[in-house]
């Protein structure tokens, strides 16, 4: 077996594979996640000649209404962010309670078999069959969803100074990557198609990273005299601090300890509220005609990247700087949105580059929220409900963006109405 090759590896360099290991996982679970929303715009418009809809002479079909100063998508992003949010939803809100009669190799074959369809779906899937190219963004969501819950949870297992800033860490990077490669790649010429199936090298990699992760079993026998929590020391020193405390909680006990993590819970709910209201119903509208990025679908993949830039920033930063005071991002947040809407209606900010700042801002303060609340409930919760609890809390943040894409939906069409000239 793999493993009996790997242990004389994780002897020496135990700390290494579990950073890196879990830095990977982050990545891959909410790669496909993000391309998604970055191909957004580009799967709802058929200017987009990867994504045409045909007629029958073969001719383009334009949708897009040109009289509109906000040149608007027929059919606003939030569509597709509730694609890919909704099936997360009832992952996050069910899986808590049943997952732990799945070992985590189970629920691993689910997440990457969820993972590659989503790609080969929206990819391979004409314009004209768009109820199956939604469906691929729902398997992107069911895999980075249950993925999330998934290596939260196992993370439990594992020092939190390693797992959680390097999950942290890795689902930052999986943004600005994500983003940026797809942004980067289309800029250079090649189909939303293509970049979209290159994309597929990322459930190959998540199987490498999950096979070289020290298994539960291994901390087990490397730790097996630990009976309490440890602060980590130096090197290989580090130990997990919960591999001890398999206790399985009944279901009332669990219903009985998510008040304990609304404190978390609601600040969360409220930053991705926020941010997704900005980014799948405002980024589109957020539209300069005479920058230097002179198509929109441009301007909407690099506000993309700025704001994944700063959601990578803010969540690797959590090793350096630790916020106790959780309800500080909604409040900042919020703020956020009534810049934007402002900017929207009044036009008042004379560049780009002062819409580059605000969305930068906005995700270093979404990845900062993030980070830090499961930080805290990695610190403050009790070992024997931390396992289901961290799991539960990612609900809000999955309960915040879902509310946020139906809203975005009447805004964005609100909005558009008022932009006829």
């Amino acid at each position: 077996m793999l493993k009996n090759y790997l242990e004389p590896l994780w002897d020496k360099y135990y700390v290494q594979f579990v950073l890196v290991s879990y830095w990977c996982l982050g990545l891959c679970n909410n790669f496909a996640y993000v391309i998604m929303l970055s191909a957004a715009h580009d799967i709802l418009s058929p200017h987009d000649h990867s994504f045409d809809q045909i007629d029958t002479n073969n001719t383009i079909i334009d949708t897009k209404n040109s009289t509109n100063k906000y040149d608007c998508n027929e059919l606003s992003t939030g569509a597709v962010l509730l694609a890919d949010i909704l099936p997360g939803i009832v992952v996050k809100l069910t899986a808590p309670f049943f997952m732990h009669k799945l070992k985590y190799w189970q629920r691993f074959i689910f997440i990457i078999t969820a993972n590659t369809s989503s790609f080969l779906i929206v990819a391979l899937t004409p314009l004209s069959i768009r109820w199956l190219i939604f469906f691929g963004v729902c398997c992107a969501s069911l895999s980075t969803s249950f993925g999330e819950v998934t290596f939260l949870s196992l993370s439990t297992q594992y020092s939190r100074e390693l797992s959680i800033p390097a999950w942290g860490s890795g689902t930052g990077a999986a943004g600005i990557i994500g983003s940026f490669g797809y942004a980067g790649l289309t800029s250079l010429g090649l189909s939303s198609r293509n970049t979209i199936l290159i994309m597929l090298f990322i459930p190959v990699l998540m199987l490498i990273s999950f096979n070289t992760l020290p298994t539960v079993d291994y901390n087990k026998k490397r730790f097996k005299n630990v009976n309490e929590e440890t602060e980590p020391g130096v090197g290989n020193k580090i130990v997990p601090q919960s591999v001890e405390f398999k206790q399985k909680l009944s279901f009332i006990h669990k219903v009985k300890s998510i008040r304990h993590v609304l404190k978390f819970m609601i600040p969360l709910f409220i930053v991705y509220f926020s941010q997704y209201f900005i980014n799948q119903g405002l980024f589109e509208l957020l539209y300069f005609k005479d920058a230097f990025l002179s198509k929109h679908k441009e301007q909407y993949r690099w506000y993309s990247v700025i704001y994944q830039l700063g959601v990578f920033i803010s969540r690797s930063s959590i090793k350096w700087i630790k916020i106790k005071f959780i309800p500080i991002f909604p409040i900042l947040q919020v703020l956020n949105v009534l810049i934007a809407l402002s900017q929207i209606f009044f036009g008042y900010l004379p560049s780009i580059w002062f819409v580059f700042v605000l969305i930068l801002w906005e995700g270093l303060v979404a990845g900062s929220c993030y980070v830090n609340a499961f930080n805290r409930v990695s610190i403050e919760i009790p070992k024997e409900n931390r396992e289901f609890s961290i799991a539960f809390t990612s609900f809000a943040n999955s309960v915040g963006v879902a509310l946020s894409g139906v809203v975005a939906l009447p805004v964005h069409n609100a909005i558009c109405q008022l932009g006829y000239e």
